[in-house]
């Protein structure tokens, strides 16, 4: 609240001084100051009423009265300058605020010192926070003294407290002042390193991300002295530290998982050691070849462009593989072992199942779990076939297909997305394998239960020939044998009865033999599958209706194509308790497809042994699939698609 109110009567010494300027360049530049430091107050604001009890949001409320400060102090002077006798002054103040423009880098690099808890960290931290409390007033203290007249625009104002060289060691201060700058940077990164929870490390990785800004755009500051002559550098240093360091504090309290911290990091250390090599490297080459052209040349600056362009290609490579292996080490870990397990793959001396015990010896995740989407199902599992849970996974996809998931493990920082995306080639050949695995396994089944069946088959065929028509004939010849041993011995014998007798035997025979015919290959099917699907619905005891376009099918799938409806139909009437059923046979894209419909109770079940399945063994062994859906809203629906390429 005290920062507020100082914050609010410093912006009204600020307006006076503006008013008093009166041109609408110096009223734009306070608006424009006022809106900046409203950055830095508003996270200082969400971050006190996040945690109350936590310096961090103070420090930042803190760098906006810094802003409205130095505003207010500049604008001040040049109102001083333009009409002295307009605003009071006191030329002890002035001498004694040589040193205001600290106000800009204090705040924010004690946010970065005290972040995340309100405490210095370690010897850097402890270091950083003592010499930015100490520094500027001394510094501001020392110049006070510097012999020479004081900076624009009050150059020709008198020292109000004399002059001596121990000002001089102000310049002392510089250096320790940049160093303490960086010492909150490396307080932060050893918290880092320090942390020991995933949430906590994500955190401070998003606030180191946004802190290199700080000792940099004092850097910056200087290097436009040397390379410009003046300060206009620094203002993009000025406006990234007035975005970066607020909103990574906030996303660092608030929402530390928003993106993939570790991959920003990387980009930022990258361009910006980039953009320090383009200052050097243009000022150095600038100098040569300048010596050589002519300071002003065009030739000189445009051969420094080109210079240290070509010179940054290949370094921009460079650094990100560099820094990325630095500062995001499980994502490099993570590549290479997934690089290496690919390798060894494709050389044919590992497989792809082992992707989950590499990922979890590259990222130190004993916990990691990778699951893999389940055919035609929601579900995933693992290579045992353990369901994985999804609730915490993420996804791996190829193509826009969901392949598969990874989960860390319990308190195991997430999977950096890099890594994930490299997984998916080798994820995907695991699922393609499982699913190659479970059809042959399936088909080998099928191919058992069909030989299983078709030596029931033959049993009962052979039983039934045995018992039947094979009975009847081996009767009638052992009679036909006795009659004629009578007729031998003189007997007489009836030959009327015996022919009657013997016709009688082989017309059941015959009966019973075509009655196994059928059960093998119905009759009806001799005339065309639309001739035996209507003898099926005139047979039916409720209504089916048939709609067929399917001409000149081979035998073999009007024959299971016949099977399937037959079935399904039975179904319907014994089952499913159904009133009324609907046949739809057609030939598309060189498969037919059967569809059957009723509207029963919905209890059809594929099961061992049943029907249905045997259905599906008969319609698989054709390279065909055989769907059963069942509810009791819509009834049952068997559909089958059977190929009939010639």
């Amino acid at each position: 609240m005290l920062l507020w109110v100082a914050t609010a009567a410093l912006a009204g010494l600020g307006l006076c001084a503006a008013t008093v300027l009166g041109g609408l360049a110096d009223v734009s530049v306070f608006a424009l100051s006022v809106t900046t430091a409203a950055v830095p107050m508003t996270a200082g604001y969400l971050a006190i009423r996040h945690e109350p009890d936590n310096w961090v949001g103070a420090c930042l409320t803190a760098a906006g009265t810094g802003i409205i400060l130095i505003i207010a102090h500049g604008q001040w002077q040049e109102a001083l300058a333009a009409e002295p006798r307009s605003l009071p002054a006191s030329p002890v103040l002035w001498v004694l605020t040589q040193g205001v423009w600290m106000a800009w880098f204090v705040p924010y690099a004690l946010t970065i010192a005290l972040f995340p808890d309100g405490r210095p960290h370690g010897r850097p931290g402890r270091f950083a926070v003592a010499a930015l409390l100490g520094i500027p007033p001394l510094f501001n203290l020392l110049t006070a003294f510097v012999p020479g007249p004081l900076m624009p625009p009050l150059a020709h104002w008198p020292r109000a407290l004399g002059t001596h060289p121990v000002g001089y060691l102000s310049l002392a201060l510089l250096p320790l002042f940049l160093a303490a700058l960086a010492a909150s940077v490396v307080s932060l990164a050893r918290r880092r390193s320090a942390a020991d929870s995933p949430a906590r490390r994500a955190q401070l990785r998003w606030m180191l991300l946004a802190s290199a800004v700080v000792p940099i755009t004092l850097l910056l500051c200087w290097l436009g002295y040397l390379v410009t002559g003046g300060p206009g550098l620094v203002i993009v240093g000025l406006v990234a530290m007035n975005v970066l360091v607020p909103a990574g504090a906030l996303l660092a309290m608030l929402r530390y998982d928003l993106y993939d911290v570790d991959k920003a990091l990387v980009l930022t250390a990258t361009y910006t050691l980039l953009a320090v090599f383009v200052l050097v490297g243009y000022a150095g080459v600038s100098a040569v070849v300048g010596r050589a052209l002519g300071a002003d040349s065009v030739a000189a600056g445009v051969t420094a462009t080109v210079a240290v362009m070509l010179l940054l290609l290949p370094v921009r490579a460079m650094l990100l593989r560099l820094l990325g292996r630095r500062l995001h080490p499980r994502r490099a870990a993570g590549l290479d072992a997934l690089t290496a397990l690919a390798e060894r793959v494709n050389a044919g001396t590992d497989v792809p199942e082992r992707l989950e015990e590499v990922l979890r010896v590259a990222l130190r995740d004993p916990g990691l779990r990778v699951g893999y989407r389940r055919p035609g199902g929601t579900a995933y599992v693992d290579i045992t076939g353990a369901q994985v849970d999804s609730s915490d996974g993420q996804m791996i996809g190829s193509s826009g297909r969901d392949v598969g998931l990874v989960v860390a493990g319990p308190g195991a920082a997430p999977v950096p997305p890099d890594v994930v995306a490299a997984m998916t080639l080798l994820a995907d050949s695991v699922r393609l394998r499982g699913e190659l695995a479970g059809a042959l396994a399936e088909v080998e089944a099928s191919r058992a239960r069909l030989l299983k069946a078709g030596y029931a088959e033959r049993r009962k065929l052979e039983m039934n020939l045995h018992d039947g028509a094979q009975q009847r004939l081996v009767s009638l010849g052992m009679r036909l044998r006795t009659t004629q041993h009578k007729a031998r011995t003189g007997h007489e014998v009836d030959l009327d009865a015996l022919v009657n007798s013997a016709v009688e035997e082989l017309a059941d025979a015959v009966h019973e033999l075509r009655a196994l015919a059928r059960g093998l290959r119905p009759s009806s099917l001799d005339a065309g599958l639309p001739a035996a699907l209507d003898s099926l619905t005139r047979a039916s005891a409720v209504p089916v209706e048939v709609t067929y376009a399917a001409p000149g099918l081979p035998d073999h799938v009007s024959l299971t194509a016949y099977y399937v409806v037959s079935e399904a139909i039975t179904n319907a009437v014994k089952h499913a308790q159904a009133s009324r059923v609907s046949v739809d046979v057609r030939h598309t894209d060189e498969a037919l497809r059967v569809l059957v419909r009723d509207n029963g109770n919905g209890r059809a079940r594929v099961v061992a042994g049943s029907g249905l399945a045997g259905l599906r063994d008969r319609v698989s062994a054709l390279g065909g699939s055989l769907d059963v859906t069942s509810s009791a809203a819509t009834g049952t629906h068997v559909e089958a698609v059977i190929p009939c390429r010639s």
